[in-house]
């Protein structure tokens, strides 16, 4: 008389976990790596926004812009100011997570806001721009425009 042997069993770390722990880790697993890339390509914003401002390069500061939906005439007015800012020198830039954008009444961002960049010149006054960021895709970032609400 044999008594049938049990079937191999797959074990891991894992394995003890009832499934709802299971799904919940791995959620939680993928939110943070995707929070972390969301970080970094924020970061990458600030250092692309001070290495264009230092070389001086208008070119370089209007890519890191989203022109979605802005009327030609604003677009100008825009790069003016652009080129503008490129005769004070950066003091500080910083990236403020937040996701509201403040618009004045029939005015709306043109991206989802995610960030503020806090650009601190080199001035006496210590003049201080805060610029909406707003997501470009799935991991990368853009300097939003405000375009009129329709």
């Amino acid at each position: 008389m044999s008594t049938p042997l049990l079937p191999a069993r797959r074990w891991s770390i894992l394995t003890p976990l009832p499934l709802w722990a299971r799904i919940g880790l791995g959620v939680f697993t993928v939110s943070a790596l995707l929070c972390y890339y969301q970080l970094r390509a924020l970061g990458h914003l600030r250092v692309a926004w001070v290495s264009a401002h230092g070389s001086r390069d208008a070119a370089a500061l209007d890519s890191l812009v989203c022109w979605d939906g802005v009327a030609p005439a604003e677009r100008q007015r825009m790069r003016l100011l652009l080129a503008q800012e490129l005769e004070h020198p950066i003091h500080t830039a910083d990236i403020q997570l937040t996701f509201a954008a403040a618009a004045q009444p029939g005015w709306r961002p043109n991206r989802f806001v995610v960030a503020r960049l806090v650009v601190v010149y080199d001035t006496p006054e210590r003049l201080t721009v805060s610029f909406p960021v707003g997501l470009s895709g799935l991991t990368s970032h853009q300097v939003v425009m405000m375009v009129p609400e329709k």
